[in-house]
């Protein structure tokens, strides 16, 4: 790993320099038998994770070895200016690790590849899931591939049951079983509560998961592009969340973003949370296996079972790379048996590999096999968040984020809230439709 530090230190200083234009700017390519040298950003640089994707990439190194990839994890809350000043200033690196609410905005500025050619080319279509990279494709404005379908994220509900147990309750089943569980497993004086909310950086996916499936809403947009975040069952739904600020939560939790949330979840003092399957690792590691649970979200009253965070991870190649074919081979080798099965149970993720979702791990991991079995259902319906929206993230995340502290606190209407925001999304889809 010395060498992977230093290589990456490399990079660190390559990235404060890509104002002066000088990082990432790639030698012509090679001869095949002469060293190729990829950089890599990572944009959700934690330290298990950066420790997993090195180990991805010596996997590849080896064999590759005349292609070295150079890694930098970006800060996780500024990572899209430096993203957007290596652009301007044409001085992007070769290799990325975009959120799937980012494909919008790169593409926009024509800063991605595509990467429908080469993925048709390379017979990935019979070896990946298909509705991974169906939704790989519905994050971009255009509908074409620029983010491998590596990975996929799903919306659970972590639970303690040492705790439950210690309170003699069974595993919710339905809302109502986990709305009264938060509020009986809550003792402010112990400073133990049931739920924890998220109520910072990055609420947006945990708001949606719990208030989507309750109201039974299964799409962000009627199909004349009116948003469907004001309709009245999304309204009574987000009302009920909100009420268990404070009730079930602790006050503190007005600010709480993921690693907060985590660590409360993981010290004992939150009884439930809500999160993808990609943190089960971090919940195992801080707590054991035994003493972690998860189940979806529950269908709503009128039995409509939408099912949320069915989110595409994966890696992307810049248009400016002036390597695309060692490039390209690092994002196959993440789609191959061999890299995908390594990278996907290491970050908790589903697979996007078909034959790597056989594997015995993946129905070991009960949040990855509880959120399989529920999109196995004929019933259940997924809600596709409108990455394709340039406008999307600013939206759901600069706009939306201080009102909704400001509903948590009783200072804004959960009706002024979501109208508010509804409108803007509702303006955002009718322009894409025109534009279409």
């Amino acid at each position: 790993m010395a060498g992977r530090r230093a290589r990456s230190a490399i990079a660190a200083f390559a990235l404060g320099a890509v104002t002066l234009g000088a990082a990432g700017c790639a030698a012509p390519s090679p001869a095949d038998d002469e060293n190729i040298v990829l950089e890599l950003w990572d944009t959700d640089t934690r330290p298990a994770r950066a420790e997993n994707l090195e180990k991805l990439i010596d996997m590849f190194e080896a064999e590759n070895p005349n292609i070295t990839i150079e890694y930098l994890g970006l800060p996780t809350d500024s990572y899209m200016q430096k993203i957007s000043t290596a652009i301007a200033t044409n001085s992007t690196p070769d290799l990325l690790t975009p959120k799937a609410s980012d494909i919008a905005a790169l593409v926009a500025q024509e800063a991605l590849a595509s990467l429908d050619e080469r993925f048709e080319e390379g017979g990935w279509g019979d070896e990946i899931d298909p509705s991974m990279v169906e939704s790989s494709k519905a994050a971009s404005p255009d509908g074409s591939l620029y983010l491998t379908p590596a990975t996929s994220l799903a919306d659970v509900i972590y639970y303690r049951p040492d705790l439950f147990e210690a309170a003699g309750l069974d595993a919710p089943e339905s809302w109502d079983d986990f709305f009264a569980d938060a509020v009986e497993l809550t003792d402010p004086a112990t400073g133990q509560f049931g739920y924890t909310i998220r109520g910072g950086a990055g609420f947006f996916s945990q708001f949606v998961q719990m208030v989507y499936p309750q109201a039974g809403i299964d799409t962000f947009f009627l199909e004349d592009g009116t948003s469907t975040l004001d309709d009245p069952a999304v309204v009574e739904a987000t009302q009920r969340y909100v009420d268990l600020y404070r009730k079930a939560t602790a006050e503190s939790d007005l600010t709480a973003d993921f690693k907060v949330m985590v660590a409360q979840f993981g010290s004992g003092s939150t009884g439930m949370l809500s999160h993808s399957v990609g943190s089960y690792p971090d919940h195992v590691k801080a707590l054991g296996a035994d003493a972690v649970a998860a189940v979806v979200p529950f269908p709503s009253e009128d039995g409509e079972y939408v099912l949320t965070g069915r989110m595409t991870t994966g890696f992307a190649m810049f248009e400016a790379s002036e390597h695309q074919d060692a490039a390209w081979k690092f994002l196959e080798f993440t789609m191959s048996e061999e890299g995908n099965s390594f990278w996907a149970e290491a970050s908790g993720y589903i697979p996007g590999n078909l034959a790597v979702q056989s594997e015995p791990w993946v129905a070991e991991n009960p949040a990855i096999a509880v959120a399989a079995e529920a999109g196995s259902s004929p019933d259940a319906t997924v809600l596709q968040q409108p990455f394709h929206l340039p406008e999307f993230n600013s939206i759901t995340s600069t706009d939306m984020l201080p009102q909704w502290q400001a509903v948590l606190q009783g200072d804004l209407s959960v009706e002024d809230f979501l109208g508010d925001a509804a409108e803007a999304l509702t303006d955002a889809q009718q322009r894409y439709l025109a534009s279409q």
